[in-house]
This record gives structure tokens, sequence and C-alpha cells, in this order.
């Protein structure tokens, strides 16, 4: 415990120093192994999953780019540079987040299970427990926190820096006192982390497309249809992240 306590004040000095880093843009690599994630899945047939590691098993994963924008009120997230949001493309999916933590709300927009879907709902954070282990991301001290996604059983570790005071994050990760600079799901399967930082204004906000077509359901609805979506994918033997987010 007073080692935690020591490792607090130290952030908390250099958050003082540094309580100007409110606004910004992150870029992440997302980067995610589909050879770590089928082996690991005891549902698919043995057939099922040679098959897939054949056709997607990549020591060095598969990823792209991410952007995150940040201020004291909101947060905005979506494909980084060389991508954009662009509604029904062929050669990206839809997928938006926005944080509004003035109000304690969020909208995500996104294809997902085969449909576009648009959700709204208030924020919810997950629950983290902060641990004893710090390290450097770009030049900031981050502390480890860790979570579970009990509907995708996965364990979840982040990363946040707290001389960067702003409870966001990327993906669907937030609530913790500093911006979450890396995170990884289930020890490596995936791994979200900060490749840059710039602090001001962006230079263009990200904006959502001007025609949002989709199914409006709340945050409880969603999460009651990834779970069907998920248990129904287990008992027909497939492989759920090809149609949902891992």
């Amino acid at each position: 415990m007073k080692s935690i306590l020591k490792i607090l004040a130290l952030i908390l000095i250099t958050t003082g120093l540094r309580a100007q880093n409110i606004v910004g843009e992150v870029e992440y690599r997302y980067k995610i192994f589909y050879d770590k994630i089928y082996a690991s899945l005891p549902h698919l047939t043995d057939q099922e999953r040679d098959r897939i590691l054949l056709s997607w098993g990549n020591p060095d994963g598969y990823s792209t780019r991410m952007k995150l924008q940040f201020w004291p009120e909101k947060s905005l997230y979506t494909f980084g540079t060389p991508y954009q949001v662009q509604s029904y493309s062929w050669q990206v999916e839809d997928y938006f987040i926005e944080n509004n933590l003035k109000e304690q709300t969020y909208l995500k927009y996104m294809d997902q299970m085969g449909k576009t879907y648009l959700v709204r709902d208030s924020l919810n954070a997950p629950k983290w427990r902060v641990m004893n282990e710090i390290r450097d991301i770009l030049g900031h001290m981050c502390m480890k926190a860790v979570s579970e996604d009990p509907i995708k059983g996965q364990k979840i570790t982040a990363w946040f820096a707290s001389d960067i005071p702003v409870p966001v994050g990327p993906e669907e990760q937030f609530g913790l006192p500093g911006l979450i600079l890396a995170y990884d799901i289930n020890d490596g399967m995936l791994i979200v982390e900060a490749e840059k930082i710039t602090f001001g204004e962006p230079e263009e906000v990200i904006a959502l497309p001007k025609k949002m077509k989709g199914r409006e359901v709340s945050g409880t609805e969603y999460q009651d249809l990834v779970q069907d979506f998920i248990q129904t994918s287990i008992k027909s033997k497939r492989a759920w992240m090809w149609e949902l987010r891992y």
C-alpha cells in the first residue's frame, strides 16, 4: 500500500506540472493476433481452427491505425490515417465513439454483427483496479489498471497517464484518472498502444457521417444482442469475432 501511495504522489506531482495537457489527439496502433485468439477457442473444431490459422495465422498480427481526440468535456474516436469513417464502405466498416463527459452520455455508430447500429446511453465505466506497476509510454509515466469484460470473457490490462488528466481512452476503455495510452486483451491477443500524441486543438475535428442509417438501440439492448450473438456463434462452432469487434 505504501509503495502505491508513493507512486500516486509522484504522478500527482507530474500532473500538477503538466495539467495543461487536457486537449489533444492520439494516434493508436490497433493490433490483433488471430493465431492466439483461435488457438484459445475450445468450441471450434480442429478442422475449423486449422483452416482459420492457415488463412489468418500471422505471428506479427494484423494492425490498423485508430485516432482519439479529447477535451475536458468529451472525446471522439474513429479510424486514423489512412482510414476514414465512410458510410457503407466496402473498404472500412463504420466505427465511431463519442463520450460526452459533461452530460455523462455516449454515442456509438458502428457496423457490427452484419448490421449498422446507433447506440446511445449513459456512460458506465468499467470496474478498474489500479495496480502497483508503472511503465513509460511516449515519455508519460503510466500506471497499470485491470478490468474484465464478462460478456466477451476478456481480461483487460490498461495503462493510463495521470499527467494527461482526462478520463478517456481508445475503443470502449475509459473511466481512469488519466488518458489511457495502451491496453491489451487476454495477455496480448489484442494490443492497442499510442504511437503519437499531439497536444492542442486538433486541426480537423472528427465528424460523423452526415447521414446515419442504422438500428438505434440502448446500451443494455446492444449488450444483450452481443451476448446472444456470441452464444449463438459458440453453439454453431463459429468464431464470433469475424462480425464483432474483439
